[in-house]
């Protein structure tokens, strides 16, 4: 029965799933619980619509024919590509962000697998379940991992699938894993229960039409490309881009205008939680002191719980450039998660012209020389060769 199913789905034309997983993780010493919530629909001419929700962030990619165009909720960004006929499922690396998203665009692709790995399976009574308050009577099959043709040493589980009998597809899948954590030398005994049931599940149908048209919200950006996840960790960086017009909020509770220091040649800002990354400011002092005639702006943003936090402990360390207190998220929500620290160079027309997590003095200086003949002075020192005596 699997095998006719799974057959199916990797047969499909069309298609239009929804499923929503709840996942619980649990260790001797921890306990998990997470939801995604997906949404996958292809149609013909290579259109498409993958759709993810989940702690990791919320993203979606959808095609016409001629577009696709990905978007990512949480950031308020999205990239448009022309699109190649037979390439809908190409996918590169990809960052946490767009992790449900990839779900979503290997459903059912991994539906279509699902007998691939079986040599046996048992078939349980009929049953009916209820999905969005409707009665479906289903088959019930459940497998192990010595069903398999290959099991996993030290890894086991027990799956149960729920099939509707009239359409003969996947109404609900339970899982009981067991695995392993490696930690250093160490192996963490792991649980894991997933349960993912599927409220939509409609192959070979007419897909609604408006799953393929992308109408970008009218707070979203469009933008080149996003970060490489290899080289920003997931951070969303803005290096070309214009710094959105931000509310900055001091510890005393007063507001200022980004845009107020804009007179000058840049600003700089680093943050959040500046007090937990204290190697950092030494070497922002030291560009700040050695630029701050020339025209820099140095600010710092955090996000620690009490407003006052951070700029107490800057004052304590002798540390003189304002600290505003992104008390709300504002900050974060327009200019997109940060690293710790983030270091952000703008110059004076607001254009973002360095971005990156952490703090590389050697980079930071490079950027601010070629803001004009007047930062020359703050190029990076070349680094001593060590001399080696020889024999």
């Amino acid at each position: 029965m699997i095998k006719q199913v799974a057959q199916q789905y990797a047969d499909a034309k069309s298609y239009y799933i929804e499923s929503v997983e709840e996942r619980t993780s649990s260790t001797n010493y921890s306990h998990y619980w997470d939801k995604t919530i997906i949404t996958a629909a292809q149609s013909s001419g290579d259109r498409f619509h993958y759709e993810g929700r989940s702690s990791s962030g919320n993203a979606m990619k959808v095609a016409d024919g001629k577009t696709v165009w990905t978007y990512r909720a949480d950031e308020h960004r999205y990239t448009a590509k022309p699109q190649a006929i037979g390439t809908a499922s190409q996918q590169t690396v990809i960052g946490m962000t767009e992790s449900a998203m990839f779900q979503a665009e290997n459903l059912r692709k991994n539906m279509g697998a699902l007998a691939k790995t079986l040599k046996s399976a048992d078939r349980l009574p009929d049953t009916t379940l209820i999905v969005n308050g409707h009665k479906i009577s289903c088959h019930v099959v459940r497998f192990q991992s010595f069903d398999q043709k290959r099991a996993s040493p030290g890894d086991s589980f027990d799956k149960t699938i729920w099939i509707d009998e009239t359409h003969q597809t996947v109404m609900k899948m339970a899982e009981h894993a067991r695995t392993y954590l490696v930690s250093g030398g160490s192996r963490i005994p792991l649980e894991q229960e997933p349960t993912t049931v599927f409220t939509k599940a409609e192959l070979n149908g007419p897909v609604n039409e408006s799953l393929f048209v992308f109408i970008p919200p009218s707070d979203a950006k469009l933008i080149q490309n996003f970060p490489d996840p290899r080289k920003d960790f997931g951070d969303v960086m803005m290096t070309g881009d214009q710094v959105p017009s931000l509310k900055l909020r001091s510890a005393d509770g007063k507001v200022v205008a980004l845009d107020s220091f804009r007179a000058s040649q840049f600003c700089s800002i680093s943050g959040p939680r500046v007090a937990a990354r204290v190697e950092a400011l030494p070497q922002l002092a030291r560009i700040y002191g050695e630029a701050k005639d020339k025209g820099l702006v140095l600010l710092a943003v955090d996000q620690d719980e009490e407003a006052n936090t951070a700029t107490e402990f800057l004052a304590k360390k002798g540390y003189n450039w304002p600290d505003f207190h992104d008390w709300d998220e504002e900050i974060e929500r327009l200019l997109g998660s940060f690293g710790i620290p983030r270091t952000t160079l703008i110059d004076a027309q607001g254009k973002i012209i360095y971005d990156a997590g952490g703090m590389d003095d050697d980079a930071l200086r490079t950027e601010i020389t070629k803001l004009g003949p007047r930062y020359a002075a703050l190029a990076p020192k070349p680094k001593q060769v060590p001399c080696v005596a020889s024999k």
